[in-house]
């Protein structure tokens, strides 16, 4: 069995938790997580199964979009409700002033990833350190927000949609609206809906129950590939990229760079890479077909 599944993670549970449940409802061992979330975070978690955890490392840079809820006048030491409050403000926030710093938030910008998050030094996340009360030197990263809507704001809580490239951190976001505010501010609730082309209406719920066809919605091995180009090769080209050769390819693209490969039979076949030249080769194939 070979695919992507698409699960709502509930909160409380890491992502890595969800894998394991999913082994051991499925019985197969060869699954993974496309992109962490929190275990206060809910929504889209990508699952690749069997063949399909080759291409786990292409999915990296698909953009996101979530809806989190935004406590304000609290600080904590984690961004989110989770955490211990190292600050307080009373001040009421202004719906005008929110509304004109969201708008502000759209395009590229520097982040620094927080201290309790998945990046790792030395082997570990540093969330990992952070526990132990070793705060280490980030490398800071450039993200882009492509869409920032304010959905309400009552008692002091805002909810948002954020759509943002990958690697943005929607905690250090919410706080730094809660600086441009001149208060606080931390994450309340986290919610992810959209990764590339997949939603939330995709998504498989946990807790799995026996009565549930999880089997079925199990989707194709190029299901979260769609946004690099298709080509397809003849039979004797196929068996040459499978034999590891490179290949002509002169019919026109967008762009040169990863492209999903298949037969004229429409067989989805892998990853392959198109250099300057024309080259095709491969990078990453099923090894079913």
């Amino acid at each position: 069995m070979n695919g992507f599944l698409l699960i709502d993670k509930p909160e409380g549970i890491t992502s890595a938790a969800c894998v394991y449940k999913l082994r051991d409802y499925l019985g197969i061992k060869r699954i993974g997580h496309c992109g962490t979330l929190d275990p206060l975070a809910t929504g889209l978690l990508p699952i690749c199964i069997g063949e399909a955890t080759k291409f786990s490392n292409y999915m990296s840079n698909l953009n996101k979009t979530y809806e989190v809820t935004i406590q304000f006048g609290i600080e904590t030491d984690t961004g989110d409700i989770l955490g211990n409050i190292v600050s307080e403000d009373k001040r009421k926030v202004s719906r005008t002033k929110l509304t004109r710093i969201l708008t502000g938030l759209i395009g590229k910008q520097i982040q620094l990833p927080p201290m309790f998050s998945a990046v790792r030094f030395n082997g570990k996340p540093l969330y990992y350190w952070a526990r132990k009360g070793v705060f280490l030197r980030r490398n800071s990263r450039e993200i882009v927000i492509y869409d920032a809507d304010l959905l309400w704001l009552k008692n002091n809580k805002a909810k948002l949609t954020i759509a943002c490239s990958k690697g943005t951190y929607i905690r250090t976001i919410v706080e730094s609206i809660g600086r441009h505010l001149s208060t606080k501010a931390t994450v309340s609730t986290l919610r992810r809906i959209k990764v590339g082309n997949m939603e939330s209406s995709q998504m498989v719920h946990m807790p799995f129950r026996k009565t549930d066809t999880l089997f079925e919605s199990i989707l194709p091995s190029d299901f979260a590939l769609s946004h690099y180009e298709k080509v397809i090769l003849t039979k004797n080209d196929i068996k040459k990229v499978k034999n590891g050769q490179s290949i002509d390819y002169n019919a026109q693209l967008e762009k040169k760079g990863l492209v999903r490969i298949y037969t004229d039979k429409s067989l989805f076949v892998g990853l392959g890479e198109i250099d300057s030249s024309n080259k095709l080769s491969p990078k990453r194939l099923l090894a079913t077909n």
